[in-house]
């Protein structure tokens, strides 16, 4: 048999760890079929053969150059041990065919994954910040975000985003991700790494561009995510919650028998449903992935907010719609006749909200509904307006926050609400937005269309290639009870 290099040994140890990382991939969150684990056992007692044999021939090859005297041949600083078992550096922390699995310990597996995934996190970079400027989160706020979603998903569906991170965050994941978009060819272990990323035909968008991880600013004026209580779900289309109702305590003689005080109890539940976008790109942009990378990410997150500034503001909620918090507001308070807005209004809008939800409330309306407002109380005797000199400032400190006080509460801005008093419409909302439920399923689909077509050019390309993207995520109101409305009353 002849001789086989260290090169060969090193392809088929390659071809080994991918095909572990193949199995994971397609059971991930299960339990492996029997002849699955028999044959994931076998590979991984070949791996670790494999392995050690590379090591022994390495060290070989290493101590037979220091012995012939010719240090040209040697590594500076090479040393003849072997690297110690479990410990990844560098790149190795995307490579999970190295993640240990103990069946007896199921969930030592995925405690390596999230700690992979925090390391990944932390040496990222997020391209989308080097081209959008004026964002008020910066690169630590992002990073702080994603260790968060780890751990906070880490219980519900464990290892699921960490899996997500090491997979389309790897440097070869990234390059392959880019060569694909401008046409370029790739190398195996490019192809490799690519189909590990495939999501029903698509690619998943690296984690540092995908709009559903990284959270950024908005290009609209939408408070929705600022002030809404946020789920975060992966493996699965459906959120299920519980809610109750409040618990009524009362005072009893001596030795009297206890009431039946069970609240009504519920199980709400949403499902998320796709959202979509496409991003035309000319062939010169694409031939400079560096500056299409930045590009990419802002487009994409643009068009998010720009349809979640309605969905979640307005949306029906019904079919694939998402309910918006305007919709799901039931409760209403009329405004003054002819069309108006009165001191007593906002008075009276406050008081019809129920008293355990006033602590937490806040109040939401279009920037021209807050410009009557302030119209009423030009000298301050109504103390309507904490920082009434001060005017509206737009999107600070935070996406939708006017910067100013409404009754000493938020007042926050909603582009997608009415701009005018009209006859019924929900002019103003005040309530505990803890009650307004926003689900996000983390991952971004994208699909790479190679040309595209002018129907005015005779259906000749136009020398441009599209991104289509798709993502998943919904919202609705969880009481009714904790939100009223003020409409315009004719």
């Amino acid at each position: 048999m002849a001789a086989r290099t260290i090169e060969e040994h090193e392809a088929e140890l390659t071809e080994l760890r991918g095909r572990i990382q193949e199995i994971d991939t397609e059971y991930a969150g299960e339990a492996l079929p029997d002849e699955i684990r028999g044959e994931w056992d076998e590979k991984n007692l070949e791996i670790e053969a494999k392995g050690e044999l590379i090591e022994e021939l390495r060290a070989r090859t290493d101590r037979v150059s220091a012995l012939s005297g010719q240090p040209e041949n040697r590594e500076a600083g090479a040393t003849f041990h072997t690297a110690r078992p479990g410990v990844v550096t560098g790149e190795d922390i995307y490579d999970l065919s190295t993640v240990r699995s103990n069946y007896s310990n199921p969930h030592e597996a995925k405690r390596e994954i999230r700690d992979r995934a925090l390391r990944a996190v932390e040496t990222a970079t997020f391209p989308i910040f080097q081209k959008k400027r004026g964002l008020k989160v910066n690169r630590e706020d992002c990073q702080t975000h994603i260790e968060g979603l780890i751990e906070r998903t880490q219980e519900q569906t464990p290892g699921e985003v960490g899996r997500l991170i090491l997979s389309t965050g790897s440097p070869v994941y990234r390059r392959a991700f880019g060569k694909q978009l401008v046409g370029q060819s790739l190398t195996g272990e490019e192809q490799r790494a690519l189909s590990l990323g495939a999501l029903t035909g698509g690619q998943a968008v690296p984690f540092t561009l995908d709009p559903t991880i990284i959270p950024t600013s908005n290009s609209v004026v939408n408070p929705a995510r600022a002030l809404a209580r946020i789920e975060t779900i992966s493996g699965s289309n459906t959120w299920n919650g519980v809610s109750s109702g409040a618990i009524t305590a009362s005072r009893v003689a001596e030795a009297t028998a206890a009431t039946d005080n069970t609240p009504t109890m519920a199980a709400p539940t949403a499902t998320v449903t796709k959202a979509h976008a496409f991003v035309p790109f000319g062939i010169e942009v694409g031939q400079d992935w560096g500056a299409l990378e930045a590009e990419m990410g802002r487009l994409f997150q643009d068009s998010k907010d720009d349809e979640e500034a309605t969905a979640f503001v307005t949306g029906a909620g019904t079919t694939v719609n998402p309910q918006g918090f305007v919709t799901g507001t039931t409760n209403t308070v009329a405004a003054a006749t002819g069309l108006t807005i009165t001191a007593a209004n906002l008075y009276a809008l406050e008081a019809a909200l129920p008293p355990r939800f006033r602590p937490n409330e806040q109040f939401v309306a279009q920037r021209g509904v807050y410009n009557v407002v302030r119209s009423i109380d030009t000298g301050g005797g109504a103390a309507l307006w904490l920082y009434l000199a001060e005017g509206l400032v737009t999107q600070a400190p935070n996406p939708g926050n006017t910067g100013a006080t409404l009754l000493g509460r938020g007042a926050w801005e909603a582009s997608a609400m009415a701009a005018t008093i009209t006859n019924t419409a929900k002019i103003m909302i005040v309530g505990d937005f803890s009650y307004f439920l926003i689900v996000d399923r983390i991952g971004m689909t994208i699909e790479l269309i190679p040309h595209l077509f002018g129907a005015a050019q005779g259906n000749l390309p136009t020398g441009q290639r599209g991104l289509y993207a798709y993502w998943r995520n919904t919202s609705k109101v969880l009481s009714a009870s904790a939100f009223v409305a003020l409409t315009g009353t004719t």
